[in-house]
């Protein structure tokens, strides 16, 4: 098991590579680029079902996320976890395109619909939110 010196540090090396080198790298175009490569992520992986994308999408990018709310247009979800907590507490500017890319295109290869994803950054509760729109009603 991991002592809290040993997860500070993991969680340190990511975001270091997430909030400084590939802003670095991507500049103006970081956001697009990475929801592309998340959605090129997703691509690479079969999903079963809603929530084996879910669990898939818990497990690659150290997070929790949650349904919190459901219409016919839109899905939205809660994105948290020690990683975001992280992220969010120590760079003002964190992104999440990767994430919501990953979320869309998952989708999208479960259902055969077009997704798209975004986010919003909830800073003070330590949560992103995603909304995840498709060219089909959410209907059950």
């Amino acid at each position: 098991m991991q002592t809290e010196n040993e997860s500070l540090t993991y969680l340190n090396s990511l975001s270091l590579l997430r909030d400084t080198l590939l802003p670095n790298l991507l500049k103006d175009n970081e956001a697009d680029i990475l929801y592309f490569a998340g959605k090129e992520l997703a691509r690479s992986h079969a999903f079963d079902s809603l929530d084996d994308l879910i669990q898939q999408m818990n497990k690659r990018f150290a997070g929790q996320l949650v349904l919190s709310k459901k219409t016919k247009k839109a899905l939205h979800y809660e994105w948290s976890g020690s990683f975001v907590s992280h992220r969010l507490s120590h760079e003002t500017n964190a992104t999440f395109s990767l994430e919501a890319g990953f979320l869309a295109a998952g989708y999208q290869q479960i259902t055969d619909h077009y997704a798209e994803a975004t986010y919003t950054v909830h800073p003070k509760k330590s949560i992103v939110t995603l909304l995840l729109q498709s060219d089909t009603n959410f209907t059950d």
